[in-house]
């Protein structure tokens, strides 16, 4: 009978020490068993909490306009192919903020279309994110395939799940087609530049800085 009850003590506080090592409060209560001997995990809890930063007190603020100019809130524009879902939104760079080092657009596909038919290179890094369009879950809800050739010698490569597909300075890369969506997909262009621009198979140096924003 007291070996029983010796056991379910040892387990309850073994799930004890667990709770109160995960969390501000639990750490003050662990500071403290410590000093009396507690189990070296909850010493370990408190070694952690006193790394921890202290934060300073939530500022009152000013009032003001001073930095209104950092905000951009009319990047809503009409869908500029007919496979895009519209309204797009587009962030233009230093169109919509001077100053800006980067433009970037959010587009929803809908159908397979053949994107880009030509190589090309940009003198900054570009980022190519290819997602779902189902909330919470943009990884697992893309359902489609992409093909895209990369490098001078057009490396062939399938996306067939959500992808990041880093493009560094100077790379040569495409066509794109999108040739398969059985659902939706989200595209999302992050070039590291003021306006969109590169340098084409045909026709050379190109600059795209967008259509006007809409209500």
């Amino acid at each position: 009978m007291s070996s029983t009850k010796s056991g379910d003590e040892s387990t309850t506080r073994r799930n004890f020490f667990q709770n109160v090592s995960a969390g501000a409060a639990g750490m003050a209560i662990a500071s403290a068993l410590t000093q009396l001997g507690a189990p070296p995990a909850v010493a370990h809890a408190q070694e952690q909490a006193s790394k921890m930063p202290k934060f300073p007190p939530w500022p009152k603020g000013t009032e003001g306009h001073k930095y209104d100019h950092l905000f951009c809130t009319r990047f809503k524009e009409k869908s500029n192919i007919d496979v895009v879902a519209g309204p797009q939104a587009y962030f233009r760079g230093e169109r919509h903020l001077p100053g800006a080092g980067m433009n970037m657009g959010w587009q929803q596909f809908l159908k397979p279309i053949k994107l880009e038919r030509m190589s090309h290179h940009h003198d900054v890094d570009e980022y190519l994110i290819f997602l779902g369009t189902e909330f919470p879950d943009l990884i697992g809800s893309f359902d489609g395939e992409i093909e895209i050739f990369l490098g001078k010698e057009y490396e062939r490569h399938m996306i067939t799940q959500a992808t990041v597909l880093y493009i560094p300075r100077g790379f040569e890369h495409n066509p794109m087609e999108i040739r398969k969506l059985n659902k939706p997909m989200m595209l999302s262009a992050l070039h590291l530049a003021p306006f969109f621009n590169g340098v084409y198979q045909v026709g050379g140096y190109m600059e795209f800085r967008g259509g006007p924003p809409i209500d």
